[in-house]
């Protein structure tokens, strides 16, 4: 295994855990009826449990916003096409979702 592929696996194993921290954090913080910005609540969270830098957590946590709309715990709000920074929790799949 070349150097690339080994970075590239080691990419793909931090993101999967850093996803599965996120999605225990919002399992625990969300009920019905909740509603915040949950973009700055996951880079809050990245920066507090495995130490990145504010751009990091940015970058990190856009990563894994894109992959939890793929998998449907977040939507976008539709009111929000300016910022793009409001998102909706899905309760019922993020309650039923297995890591």
């Amino acid at each position: 295994m070349d150097e690339k592929q080994r970075i590239e696996a080691e990419k793909k194993k931090n993101f999967k855990i850093r996803l599965k921290s996120v999605i225990e954090m919002l399992q625990e913080t969300y009920y019905p009826g909740h509603a915040t910005t949950a973009k700055r609540v996951i880079e809050r969270h990245l920066i507090r449990e495995f130490g990145l830098k504010p751009r990091e957590a940015t970058y990190h946590g856009g990563n894994i916003i894109d992959e939890l709309q793929v998998l449907g715990i977040l939507q976008r709000v539709p009111e929000d096409v300016i910022r793009n920074a409001l998102l909706t929790i899905d309760i019922r799949k993020l309650q039923a979702h297995k890591a």
